[in-house]
């Protein structure tokens, strides 16, 4: 969600001859600033910068990856093969702004999230909704109701469910649109919505359901509520905090529930590592996660020497491929890289062709030979 309504002010990326070409070298200058500021009433004008990615999950079978793409004519879910160069694309109609997309662990159907747009171009963030539509683009339906900004949409593995979070409020004005985020699922049998976390959190993301589609894992930032105490001064909160961390059951950073029960989190790491973008294969065997702000990702190993995969500066959304061989990266919304969890090389590294005018002395560095997403679709899949 940050990554569509979020755009930087200015920008300037350095890549070094002395540094892989492969490995992108970022220097971000200036700070992210709101598309529209403050936001009138739980609404954002639909200001696109001139090209950018953001919002990164592989298909299926982890031959394609799937983004959102904005442009100064509008926003698409795009799905690009990353064998043959083929870049598809998912058409939202007339005021609607299609976010967000995830295919079905059986690839025959993907969900996203459905932003209104009003007459008057202003994205309406309060009515967000959660999508179902079947891969070729056919019978598009809607699967939530109610009010909140509905995000980051995932399917269980048998495909009767949808793992979501929803930000309860949003912001007239301020640092994001959004806030006091929690865990919700939709039962896609009966359309029963269901809240499962209780906790507010300030930032919410990177929803995953374990393979008995009861666990899940996500990213909670600075929750602000825990079952009878409320953040602030003078309240059992903080104490309730460290008796939950002495138990293996944190609900800061990376946690693991099991429907609406908090259970003890399965996950150690090293001191001084704050786990972020919890990324978790088809079978729950492997996890990935990204240390400290970094930009570096790392795969979780059992005796606790984590090993490093891959990573960039600037990192705007990850994703790994269902049969976990694989981790994609979007750095500075302008690249994709995939990297081989195998041995952490780089399998393959795509850029938007709007890179070419913000990364600096191109021709020198990369003389022409990178590999270069297409400028439009040649496919819309819901047409």
């Amino acid at each position: 969600m940050q990554n569509n309504i979020w755009k930087g002010a200015r920008m300037k990326i350095i890549r070094k001859k002395g540094f892989s070409s492969r490995g992108l070298r970022i220097i971000l200058f200036m700070l992210i600033v709101f598309v529209s500021t403050p936001l009138t009433g739980g609404c954002m004008s639909v200001l696109d910068t001139k090209d950018s990615i953001s919002n990164l999950s592989f298909n299926h079978d982890g031959r394609k990856v799937v983004f959102d793409r904005c442009r100064s004519g509008g926003c698409q879910i795009q799905v690009y093969d990353l064998e043959t160069g083929e870049l598809a694309a998912y058409q939202s109609p007339k005021g609607e702004r299609w976010t967000m997309g995830k295919y079905a662990y059986d690839g025959k159907r993907i969900t996203f999230s459905v932003i209104p747009i009003n007459s008057k171009g202003i994205l309406d963030l309060g009515d967000m909704q959660i999508a179902v539509m079947d891969a070729d683009g056919k019978n598009y339906k809607k699967v939530t109701t109610g009010q909140g900004a509905k995000l980051y949409p995932t399917f269980s593995h048998s495909g009767k469910k949808i793992l979501y979070a929803r930000a309860a409020y949003i912001r007239k004005e301020g640092r994001t649109p959004a806030g006091q985020y929690d865990a919700w699922e939709v039962n896609l049998e009966n359309g029963g919505q269901k809240q499962l976390t209780f906790f507010e959190y300030f930032y919410m993301g990177n929803l995953t359901y374990f393979p008995d589609d009861e666990r899940f894992i996500y990213y909670g930032e600075m929750p602000n509520v825990f079952p009878g105490a409320r953040y602030g001064y003078g309240t059992d909160f903080n104490k309730n905090m460290v008796e939950l961390a002495k138990k293996g059951m944190g609900i800061h950073g990376l946690v693991v529930m099991k429907g609406q029960k908090l259970i003890p989190n399965p996950y150690r790491f090293p001191e001084q590592t704050f786990p972020q973008k919890p990324l978790l294969s088809k079978d729950g065997s492997m996890l990935i996660y990204e240390k400290s702000h970094s930009g570096k990702f790392y795969l979780y190993l059992e005796h606790g020497n984590h090993r490093y995969i891959g990573g960039g500066g600037s990192i705007g959304a990850a994703a790994i491929s269902p049969n976990g061989e694989l981790l994609g990266v979007i750095s500075v919304n302008l690249a994709i890289d995939v990297f081989k969890v195998k041995d952490g090389q780089v399998l393959t590294s795509q850029y938007l062709q709007y890179a070419k005018k913000k990364i600096v002395n191109w021709k020198e560095v990369y003389k022409e030979s990178e590999i270069m997403i297409p400028e439009k679709p040649s496919l819309i899949l819901n047409q």
